[in-house]
């Protein structure tokens, strides 16, 4: 029964199927097809002329699409044979054609196919009868064409063939569209024309436009105020346009009343001081009051014009006037809000009362966008006692559309206040809280203009090598433990989300976090959050964002041992991972290293580990590689990197004789190419053409030399300060020793026990130094190559078990590449492996002396170390 229920399901399936291929054969009959064929020996302008004639819509429309070109191309005949065609189809045409010769006509002009002459005598009285469409959609399409038409023509063709239409409509006896038109014409004609021919022709006609008895036309024709006043001049305008706009700005329709608000605002830079004191700021302040009585939504307008408002009005108020300006702005950044607390508990939500709350919400929204201006209004000095709450209010509200625009002007306010800033310092911190993804959106693309602000202005400025060089500030990052806590909990918000672009964007902007805490605050909170999105992203781009942003982290770390733990982490994180997508991975971040940093700091560290993955099984990651090879012979200057070139020359013989994927093998020819057109620098001959990228390089080098000595010159300095702060505990014993009485002889002995005991304490830091220094013997700079050496991180690699990020069974892996591989068998001959094995002992204690103030968990150093450093020394 299963069987034979499912047999009759198949053929109702077939036949189902049979029906659709039946009526998709069918979709066009032969008569259809027929009609839709062109001869094929017609030229363009044959099958324009018959297309237009007796085509189908769709071909009329591609022949108008063409018009341009044809013209272009042969513009006599299209002139004699196309263009009367196509304005005899237009007047029976159908909306879709019509829209197209509008976008047409106005290519023609733009591109200056044909003389203005031509173009007025033929397209321009098209388009100007084809104002009386009455579709409202085609007509208004054509009215834009004519507006954008007029400013390419010249005064003459305006003031013959648009002024007088424009005038015409403009009459009372004609349409409500018509003298919406005329409006929209004068506006756009009236900056073509000197005073007296504006004053003479247009001026009346504006007048009686603003005292229509139609409020969209008076709406209209007071969004026009502003152009014509600039083309009648100052005097002109005090004398006939003010009047005019006063008694817009109280028309009873909000609609006029809105269009004047803006007229004002347009008009304030035109304006000179005596007027805008005298009229416009009593007019403004009346305008206020209204709104804020009214219920429509005038007071919405008002939040969003009032910063320019503000700014521009800020020379012509006093005191009193700024005053009452600033709490009318406080009213509109709590509008809604101070009404919910005073009042009882709501009844149930009503559509109207729905309708309030969107405009006290967008109210408010308006007044945390002008919050910019407003500041610039009131001054960073008075910030605090003017403003501080307003942005309190704004930064809590509880519609998250407000804490995002806030959030979209927080960097713009952080660099008004100056040295103000730190007040604004939590509010950054909830903002960065904020569980709504829109309101970090609007927060995390300018957090380093906000984080660089809050450090200039509480550090007063920053010197060029500091800014270098992770310039901070001590006593302004001492109060950014909730900063930091904010910014991982920001980190961790993005992640969760869907929207890894934003996540890209936070990884990338996390870089400016080297402007503004210390080495050991990134190192502890953030680096490890980079480790795990460089390894965990869900996104490539994320991954390869994070790889970045760890490399500016180590390129301005102050910290040796910092530094040597980061390196040797991202090497075994990515070029020796598991994973083929990490090791992959870690070739975009050698380009990044390649960027960031000098070519000898890139070819002492990561060099050979790169080449090394010419080795690796996956074809992925050895086509990956392929491409990074003409970069590292960019690296490599000689006679001092011969033995480099020669691994880089090896790992491509090997490459060309052994590769059997069809697509690194492809890859690999096409890079043997790119290799021969690269010529290998030289360090005794200066070229022109590496001379920019030598001194960037050069700079790079010194960049990083004096990042050492500023290191160096800190420990010295807190060596010194140590052991003046131990002789003065010293002479304040003695001192304490001469003044107790015989009595406390046992209090004294136990503080000497305590002093004597402390001593010791230095040893750790003391046993680092002399580590450090005794290590530097081999190194091949000065100031550059403190870090661990590639062979130097491999040898110690077995001595980190015991360390977060324990190398565990891999330790075999790297031996058996250094040992076997050809590359690392030419890199390294017997006497280098005997010195590797005697400097290995001596690499472990560093290791180990350093795991204590570089380990990911930020743990002490054991007691036992402590006790052999003291010993050493």
């Amino acid at each position: 029964m299963d069987l034979s229920g499912g047999l009759e399901q198949v053929e109702d399936d077939l036949q189902e199927l049979s029906l659709e291929r039946t009526i998709t054969k069918s979709l066009k009959t032969q008569e259809e097809i027929d009609r839709l064929t062109v001869d094929e020996k017609l030229g363009d302008l044959e099958r324009a002329v018959y297309l237009l004639s007796s085509g189908q819509e769709v071909q009329r429309i591609s022949v108008v699409n063409s018009l341009p070109q044809l013209i272009q191309d042969n513009a006599p005949e299209a002139m004699r044979r196309v263009v009367p065609k196509v304005r005899e189809m237009l007047h029976v045409a159908g909306p879709d054609v019509q829209l197209a010769a509008t976008i047409s006509f106005l290519s023609i002009l733009e591109r200056e196919i044909i003389p203005i002459s031509t173009y007025s005598s033929t397209f321009l009285q098209t388009i100007i009868m084809s104002l009386e469409v009455k579709d409202p959609v085609v007509s208004n399409a054509w009215l834009e064409t004519l507006l954008s038409v007029c400013g390419c023509l010249p005064k003459d063709v305006i003031k013959r063939e648009i002024l007088g239409i424009a005038v015409a409509k403009g009459q009372l006896s004609q349409s409500v569209q018509s003298r919406l038109a005329s409006c929209k014409i004068l506006g756009r004609v009236a900056t073509k024309f000197e005073p007296y021919i504006i004053k003479k022709e247009i001026l009346p006609l504006v007048t009686a436009l603003c005292q229509d008895i139609d409020y969209e036309v008076r709406g209209c024709m007071c969004r026009q105020l502003d152009s014509v006043a600039r083309a009648l001049g100052l005097e002109n305008t005090k004398s006939a346009i003010l009047p005019e706009l006063v008694e817009l700005a109280n028309d009873e329709e909000c609609f006029v009343r809105h269009a004047a608000l803006d007229a004002v605002v347009n008009l304030l830079n035109l304006l000179d001081d005596d007027t805008c004191t005298q009229t416009i700021v009593p007019l403004v302040c009346k305008f206020c009051e209204r709104s804020m009585e009214a219920d429509d939504t005038t007071l919405p307008h008002v939040a969003e014009q009032f910063g320019r408002l503000c700014h521009g009005l800020s020379v012509n108020v006093d005191e009193q006037q700024q005053a009452w300006l600033l709490e009318f702005y406080t009213q509109l950044c709590i509008q809604g809000r101070m009404r919910d607390a005073q009042s009882p508990p709501p009844p149930p939500r009503t559509p109207s009362s729905i309708c309030d709350e969107d405009r006290c919400a967008e109210c408010r929204r308006n007044a945390a966008y002008n919050f910019p201006a407003m500041v610039l209004f009131a001054g960073p000095k008075n910030f605090k006692v003017e403003l501080y709450n307003c942005f309190v209010s704004l930064c809590e509200d509880p519609h998250y559309i407000v804490r995002r625009t806030i959030a979209c002007g927080f960097h713009e306010v952080a660099k008004l206040l100056g040295s103000h800033v730190q007040l604004i310092q939590q509010e950054l911190v909830t903002l960065l809280n904020d569980n709504y993804i829109q309101v970090l959106e609007g927060i995390v693309p300018h957090l380093p203009e906000t984080l660089e602000s809050l450090v200039k202005g509480v550090g007063g400025g920053l010197s060029e090598a500091r800014t270098m060089l992770y310039s901070t500030n001590r006593h302004q990052i001492s109060n950014h433990a909730d900063l930091v806590q904010s910014l991982l909990t920001c980190e961790y918000l993005v992640a969760a989300c869907s929207q890894w672009r934003l996540h890209l964007t936070m990884m990338q902007r996390l870089a400016c976090v080297v402007r503004v805490f210390t080495s050991d605050q990134i190192y502890s909170k953030f680096v490890p959050v980079l480790f795990q999105r460089l390894t965990l992203a869900r996104v490539l781009p994320v991954k390869q964002a994070a790889g970045r942003t760890l490399c500016v982290i180590i390129r301005h770390n102050r910290r040796q041992e910092h530094r040597q733990e980061l390196i040797c982490r991202l090497i075994e994180a990515l070029c020796h991972s598991n994973k083929y997508q990490l090791r992959m991975l870690f070739v975009d971040v050698c380009c990044d290293v390649m960027e960031l940093f000098s070519r000898r700091f890139f070819k002492e560290y990561f060099f050979e580990f790169v080449l090394n993955l010419a080795h690796d099984p996956v074809a992925n990651v050895r086509l990956k590689l392929c491409s990074l090879l003409p970069r590292l012979k960019t690296q490599i200057k000689l006679p001092g990197d011969r033995q480099l070139l020669q691994q880089l020359e090896h790992c491509v013989r090997r490459l060309l004789s052994h590769e059997r994927d069809r697509d690194v093998a492809a890859a690999i020819r096409k890079s043997v190419f790119e290799l021969d057109k690269i010529q290998v620098a030289m360090e005794t001959l200066t070229q022109r053409m590496f001379m920019e990228e030598d001194l960037m390089d050069q700079k790079k080098e010194e960049e990083e030399k004096m990042l050492l000595e500023l290191e160096e010159r800190e420990k010295k300095e807190h060596e010194q300060t140590k052991g003046k702060n131990t002789e003065k505990g010293k002479g304040k014993g003695s001192k304490g020793q001469g003044r107790r009485g015989a009595h406390n002889r046992g209090h004294r002995t136990s503080v000497g026990k305590t002093n004597s005991s402390e001593l010791p304490s230095a040893s750790p830091k003391l046993s680092k130094h002399s580590l450090h220094s005794g290590s530097s013997e081999n190194m091949t700079s000065p100031g550059l190559t403190r870090i661990v050496s590639p062979h130097r991180i491999v040898s110690s690699v077995q001595d980190k078990k015991n360390r977060k990020y324990s190398l565990g069974s891999k330790e075999d892996r790297i031996k058996r590449t250094s040992s076997n591989s050809p590359v690392a068998g030419v890199s390294t001959s017997h006497s280098k492996k005997s010195s590797l094995k005697k400097s290995s002992h001596s690499l472990t204690n560093l290791a180990a002396s350093s795991s204590g103030h570089g380990s990911p968990k930020g743990g002490s150093t054991p007691t036992h170390t402590r006790k052999k450093g003291s010993q050493a020394r």
